[in-house]
């Protein structure tokens, strides 16, 4: 296993852990500040996964993607906590935050499938 499958696993892990204290109710409760640390922490673990090593274009492209969906879903979670003033309905911010925490986890596996895809083809070349 390489640092780039560590670091992608690690990924996985804390979205399903941020979606479940999300979905849970602790997000806006006793595991509050723990789930805004987790999702500012996980800005920085996926820069790391796109700084080390790239695959593809196609899984830098979309690991740029997952990135930038991070930043607008921890952006969204400082709303939700009034840390910063997004002009929105908690309610519809709240919705937002929630729907956008599946679609990184769709991405997440759209990544990894690509680039086992991609990894699978450069291992093939003589």
């Amino acid at each position: 296993m390489n640092s780039r499958m560590i670091i992608g696993a690690l990924i996985g892990v804390g979205v399903l852990v941020q979606i479940a204290i999300g979905e849970s109710g602790f997000a806006a409760g006793s595991l509050q500040l723990v789930h805004a640390a987790i999702g500012i922490l996980g800005i920085f673990v996926v820069g790391a996964y796109l700084a080390v090593g790239r695959v593809s274009r196609v899984v830098t492209a979309l690991t740029a993607v997952v990135l930038l969906v991070t930043l607008t879903q921890v952006v969204m979670g400082m709303g939700l906590m009034r840390w910063v003033e997004l002009g929105i309905g908690l309610r519809a911010l709240e919705e937002s935050h929630r729907g956008t925490a599946y679609i990184l986890f769709i991405l997440g596996l759209v990544v990894s499938v690509v680039a086992a895809i991609q990894r699978r083809k450069a291992e093939k070349k003589p």
